[in-house]
């Protein structure tokens, strides 16, 4: 994988390593958001790769509809993030840890489908 996206990767592996920091300190309501942001940025390094650089995070999901639709990873798992995500940050949600725990499960697993789409590409 060229250094550029393993960069990227790397920092949506620290952003879901956080989430579950958070979580294990009882943080439900940040380990949420550090998910979705986990998720983000292997969304844009999937995009990029792709030389799709939306400027949005509505752009950014747009994008992988538009874009990734028949590839082999779960696209609602971005949406389903985003949505908790904005919840949390800016209606005070203040989420169930357990539901949290499969969110960041979810992340993990749509961060190893986006680096495995790029390894195909390579």
């Amino acid at each position: 994988m060229k250094e550029r996206f393993q960069v990227g990767f790397d920092v949506a592996r620290e952003r879901l390593e956080a989430s579950a920091l958070l979580l294990e300190e009882g943080f439900p309501a940040d380990a949420a958001s550090r998910a979705y942001y986990g998720v983000y940025e292997a969304a844009r390094v999937l995009l990029a790769s792709r030389d799709v650089r939306p400027a949005t995070h509505k752009g950014v999901e747009n994008q992988l509809g538009h874009r990734l639709r028949n590839e082999s990873i779960e696209l609602q798992i971005f949406s389903r993030l985003r949505t908790d995500r904005q919840r949390c940050d800016y209606e005070l949600d203040r989420p169930d840890p357990s539901r949290v725990e499969a969110q960041l499960e979810d992340a993990r697993r749509f961060v190893k489908q986006a680096e495995a789409l790029i390894d195909e590409a390579d």
